[in-house]
């Protein structure tokens, strides 16, 4: 089995608290081995238990086993080690991203939107960023810093009529690595 980096949304904010230690140890009960996570914002990559299916079941069985053991729903969006080496090779910012990764974002969805959607999207209405829409992920660009953008995550989501998570690119480049140290 390959690596898979699974994403957990909205952690660690608003009460909403999943520890690192314990978010491995759910992953741990589920049969995945060789859990790490990276930063305590949801990251997790693991090796999935036989059996398990591709990165999409893993999702559904971490979102499933956090609700059970936390109460409260964690949706969780999780791709291949392959998956997430095509996302970082197909990044249309690669200049951006070298020079300053905390303002180049990923959004990974958990489907793919709909491109009439994505299309009326006007990114200028926000501010001076950019974002590409590239099959279930959207790539973004903020060169005056994502705290102050209007264009948010939730003005994405519902531009894309998807749930989505995103993580800054220095994050995406980390986990690429280990999950390039799972495969070994």
């Amino acid at each position: 089995m390959t690596a898979v980096i699974a994403l957990l949304r909205a952690v660690n904010v608003a009460g909403r608290t999943v520890p690192a230690a314990r978010l491995r140890q759910i992953a741990e009960r589920l049969g995945h081995r060789d859990v790490v996570t990276h930063v305590n914002s949801g990251n997790l990559v693991l090796v999935p238990a036989p059996g398990s299916g591709g990165p999409d079941d893993v999702a559904a069985g971490l979102a499933a086993a956090l609700e059970a053991d936390l109460g409260f729903v964690v949706p969780t969006i999780a791709r291949s080690r392959a998956q997430w080496d095509a996302i970082v090779a197909a990044n249309p910012f690669p200049d951006q991203a070298e020079a300053d990764p905390s303002h180049t974002v990923l959004i990974c969805w958990d489907g793919v939107p709909d491109a009439a959607r994505v299309v009326a999207l006007d990114p200028s209405a926000y501010g001076n960023e950019l974002v590409v829409w590239h099959d279930r992920e959207a790539y973004a660009w903020y060169p005056d810093g994502i705290g102050r953008s209007k264009l948010t995550l939730d003005v994405l989501q519902r531009a894309s009529g998807l749930l989505g998570t995103g993580r800054n690119w220095r994050t995406v480049t980390a986990l690429q690595a280990l999950a390039a140290e799972r495969d070994g």
